[in-house]
């Protein structure tokens, strides 16, 4: 069975895509599974998405499913070879090292994540925003969280929780 994501956090990101591993992450990911983590472009939102290794053969089997309806459907497969591109291609290794994850600067660029990202847990994956482009999703509890986690930001770091 694969790792279940659940929960939030908002993390800094160093110039070079260094980030904290989220508390949420750190207890889904134990330190005997797979030292890394797969992070592509999310197929139908404007962030990141990111899974164990383990979780590709899982993403396989669906994309496979998938073009099978479709050509049922008589639908041409093109729409097939840019999922397996967008899945396969436009992803990365994202290395863990100890308490800390680096997100490659490819995807950095792809999801335009700069000095902070909101990682948002999503069952068998997790998201990474740009909390900025979390604010204009068309997800209004995306929309919510987002502006909370900016909104209390600064109070942690005081004490205030």
């Amino acid at each position: 069975m694969n790792a279940l994501y659940h929960g939030s956090e908002l993390c800094e990101v160093d110039a070079d895509g260094n980030v904290a591993i989220p508390a949420f992450l750190e207890a889904t990911l134990p330190p005997e599974t797979s030292p890394e983590i797969i992070v592509a472009m999310h197929q139908g939102d404007s962030c990141l998405v990111g899974y164990g290794r383990e979780h590709l053969a899982t993403l396989a089997e669906r994309a496979e499913r998938r073009r099978l309806a479709e050509e049922v459907r008589g639908e041409e497969a093109r729409s097939h070879y840019h999922r397996m591109r967008g899945t396969f291609g436009l992803s990365e290794r994202m290395k863990r090292e100890g308490k800390g994850l680096r997100i490659p600067a490819a995807m950095r660029h792809l999801g335009r994540i700069d000095d902070l990202a909101l990682f948002v847990g999503a069952g068998d994956s997790f998201e990474i925003w740009n909390p900025v482009l979390a604010l204009e999703s068309d997800d209004e509890h995306l929309r919510a969280l987002a502006e909370f986690r900016l909104r209390t930001r600064g109070t942690k770091s005081k004490g205030v929780h």
